[in-house]
């Protein structure tokens, strides 16, 4: 009965690292299609930042009306930009922190919506599946514990004969 007990610790525990070394490496699948879909929306942005600095249609409104809807388009582009610039150039494991913090939440929802599971093998993501694997060990271990605790026998107490 005690080996199948180890048998089914050992696989339990291998369930659990690889699910969160899974789960780690999608994060970073999860980032890269995020910036991927914010770069897309970060060019629209200048584009049209552009053709109002230089269209025609734009130059034939009144200067009030075409700077009003110029200042519009340079914030939406420079709040775009610095959003992608917050996400892209972190260090690597503080990534999901600030795009948790600071993403935009809509583009994140649809990013979540569409979002194609990959095995992305970049070293940053096997740097996360490291280390969802031993943070799925620890949190395996954590939760073991109190079981072993609670089932494992009682130390039976030596006594000596006295003479």
């Amino acid at each position: 009965m005690d080996w199948i007990a180890q048998k089914l610790d050992t696989f339990l525990a291998a369930v659990v690292v690889a699910a969160m070394a899974i789960g780690a490496c999608q994060s970073q699948a999860f980032i890269i299609q995020y910036l991927h879909r914010l770069n897309g929306q970060l060019s629209a942005a200048k584009v049209e930042l552009a053709g109002i600095e230089t269209g025609l249609r734009y130059k034939l409104m009144s200067d009030t009306v075409r700077k009003e809807i110029e200042s519009a388009a340079r914030g939406r582009a420079e709040a775009l930009q610095d959003s992608y610039d917050s996400v892209a150039h972190t260090p690597l494991f503080v990534r999901p922190l600030i795009l948790a913090r600071s993403g935009d939440r809509t583009l994140m929802d649809t990013t979540w919506r569409e979002f194609v599971p990959a095995l992305p093998t970049t070293p940053g993501s096997v740097a996360f599946a490291v280390v969802g694997m031993i943070i799925g060990f620890l949190i395996y271990e954590a939760i073991k514990f109190p079981f072993v605790f609670l089932i494992r026998e009682p130390k039976k107490r030596k006594f000596r004969k006295r003479g």
